[in-house]
């Protein structure tokens, strides 16, 4: 009985440990979105993840066909990121050496779910494909012991103070020329009072 338990021991062991070590080994799985178009795959993602407000980050595609990466599609295909409305046409350039592998440079200023829009062609397939990288993220998830506010959110505090300020100012321009007037008809008064004798 002591031995069957020593041998269960023994190999519970081992699978903690052999599992401890593949964990220290294992890459993190980036969340990159895959579209096949015509003959060729393509995928999409950010280059740095978690996407993070406020920080510079690349959009890295990958075309490949027959797992053959395709080269030679900056002249040919289009990249716009697209979010509420607004598009950024990107400056796609090859990854230096990664054939097949393309990187848009971009600053995420909002949080949100941002889209990337592929036009053009490659090779002699046309592209128009919409996808959906992953979300961008609040600094806060990050930040640590104190979480700082973000840049909109600072810009829009920025901005409702400047607004007080300008009708503090105006309350303050008009009060002192309504005080400036009552002092003057004070005055004026004082010099029409017919004087006592």
């Amino acid at each position: 009985m002591l031995s069957r338990f020593r041998c269960l021991l023994i190999a519970t062991t081992a699978l903690v440990l052999w599992l401890g070590f593949a964990s220290l080994n294992a890459r993190p799985a980036l969340a990159h979105t895959r579209v096949e178009v015509g003959p060729y795959v393509v995928i999409i993602g950010w280059r740095n993840e978690p996407v993070i407000v406020g920080e510079r980050n690349t959009i890295l595609i990958e075309v490949s066909r027959d797992e053959v990466p395709v080269e030679g599609l900056e002249a040919s295909l289009r990249v716009q990121v697209l979010y509420a409305g607004r598009a950024f046409i990107g400056n796609l350039s090859p990854s230096p050496g990664s054939p097949g592998v393309y990187l848009v440079e971009i600053y995420p200023t909002v949080r949100g779910q941002y889209q990337v829009q592929l036009l053009g062609m490659i090779e002699a397939t046309t592209v128009d494909e919409i996808v959906e990288p992953e979300e961008v993220l609040s600094p806060g998830v990050l930040q640590f012991p104190e979480v700082q506010p973000e840049p909109n959110v600072l810009k829009n505090s920025v901005d409702a103070l400047e607004a007080q300020l300008q009708t503090a100012t105006t309350l303050a321009i008009v009060g002192l020329v309504v005080g400036v007037l009552g002092l003057g008809v004070a005055v004026f008064s004082l010099l029409r009072r017919p004087k006592s004798s």
